[in-house]
């Protein structure tokens, strides 16, 4: 025991098996006792004769990460270590956690103080009784709660003072309900009525802030913990409605100004004919298109433009086994400032092995953006499959302030980004979470 302890312990026991003293706190309850000279455990009631009730072949060999006699400050009240126990379970022994035994220095109650792989849960007992489903669901007031573990355990090693024989809660069975970061834990022998407890995750800094201990003293934390809770636990429900409700609005707008927020500017059919393909004609990314004179030109009608924005120009050609190019620019009458794009429209169809087929598409639009206010007029150069037709006709129809849905997608993309991230990292926890529990979802 430590000097902590050696100091302020206002009591002592002598060990039955190699007389050391132990210390201890509570002078009213504490009759079961661990030496940390011999690793005996051992009863001493009052003034009768001490009963050694076992000595452990084993205990850690490293070092604790608190220390018995210290003291605490948990949930803003004070508390004193006065007992240590080194558990495993009983078909796992693998599974091997550490408890450290709470004593309230005003009121004598007690707590216990558990860690496994460095993970920290606080339990203490409760009067309140719970009645889990047959699907291993315990629903509270507060929310619901789910099995996770089932087990009895063994002791391995106790050291310090009890209020309890240790030793007979090796005929425990012991079941964890969690609902991170709390969990509920019954007790009992058998089918009997139990005893319940209520647990809640600790962090690390909060142990080693309560105990006055450097971080680096306790366990280092691996994997995820039974009752630990998720990423961003406190703010996820607040972030997930909040970007739902976002994107809803994205789309809701975004379908709203496709029904009213384009304004139609323009609309005519068309009949040209067609010189046939030429080498002169630019691709749909070149913005140079070549003069009039080399090939027959459509000049659209003026139309005016209201305000600075996007424009979709749509074209529409009526195909039967054929294809048509269009190439044009939208020209400002004002600047000569000019937007140029190409459309390719193909239309086939046919009957196969008694199957009808058809493949291509007649109607195409392409989004100008940032096109200044003012008043324009299309300049169309339009190319047909030799030998297929002598003219083409086509009809265009011009849209200011066009939604564009790249736009709607970028920002749905933008606003989901963060929570997706935070989803799928909340996703990990849980799966790696539950591939420790045998009642995982299936």
């Amino acid at each position: 025991m430590n000097e902590a302890a050696t100091t302020f312990a206002p009591a002592a026991v002598r060990c039955p098996h190699c007389s050391h003293e132990v210390r201890y706190f509570d002078t009213q309850q504490s009759n079961f006792f661990g030496c940390p000279e011999c690793r005996t455990f051992f009863e001493q009631p009052g003034t009768q004769a001490a009963k050694q009730l076992r000595r452990f072949q084993d205990q850690p060999t490293y070092n604790r990460p608190l220390a018995l006699g210290s003291s605490g400050q948990l949930d803003g009240e004070t508390y004193r270590i006065t007992g240590y126990q080194w558990r495993c379970e009983a078909k796992g022994p693998d599974y091997r956690w550490e408890e450290f035994q709470l004593r309230h220095e005003t009121t004598g109650s007690a707590r216990q103080l558990a860690v496994f792989q460095g993970h920290w849960l606080l339990i203490e007992p409760t009067d309140e009784q719970f009645r889990p489903n047959s699907q291993g669901v315990l629903a509270t007031t507060e929310q619901d709660f789910h099995l996770y573990n089932r087990y009895s355990p063994r002791v391995l090693y106790a050291e310090g003072e009890f209020d309890w024989n240790v030793l007979a809660d090796e005929s425990l069975n012991i079941s964890e309900y969690i609902s991170p970061p709390h969990m509920l834990v019954r007790e009992r022998v058998g089918r009997k009525k139990g005893s319940w407890f209520r647990a809640r995750h600790l962090e690390p800094r909060e142990v080693a802030e309560a105990f006055g201990v450097p971080l680096a003293q306790l366990p280092y934390r691996s994997g995820v913990g039974a009752a630990q809770p998720a990423p961003a636990h406190g703010s996820w429900d607040q972030l997930r409605t909040f970007s739902l409700v976002m994107a809803l609005v994205v789309v809701l707008t975004h379908l709203f100004l496709m029904k009213w927020g384009n304004e139609t500017v323009f609309k005519q059919e068309f009949i040209s004919s067609v010189a046939g393909p030429s080498s002169g004609i630019a691709d749909s990314g070149s913005s140079f298109l070549p003069p009039a004179t080399e090939r027959p030109m459509l000049v659209s009608p003026s139309f005016t433009v209201p305000g600075t924005g996007a424009l979709t120009v749509d074209l529409w050609a009526g195909l039967n086994n054929s294809w048509v190019e269009i190439p044009y620019a939208l020209v400002n009458e004002q600047t000569g400032q000019q937007f140029a794009a190409s459309t390719n429209l193909e239309h086939y169809s046919g009957v196969e092995d008694g199957e009808s087929w058809q493949e291509g598409k007649q109607e195409a639009a392409t989004l100008l953006n940032e096109v200044p206010a003012g008043q324009y007029h299309l300049n169309f150069y339009p190319l047909a499959e030799p030998g297929k037709a002598e003219q083409v006709a086509f009809r265009a129809t011009v849209q200011a302030r066009a939604t564009a849905g790249s736009n709607a997608v970028l920002t749905l993309l933008l606003l989901l980004l963060y929570p997706g991230y935070i989803y799928l990292r909340r996703a990990s926890h849980e799966h790696t979470r539950w591939q420790n529990s045998d009642f995982g979802p299936s």
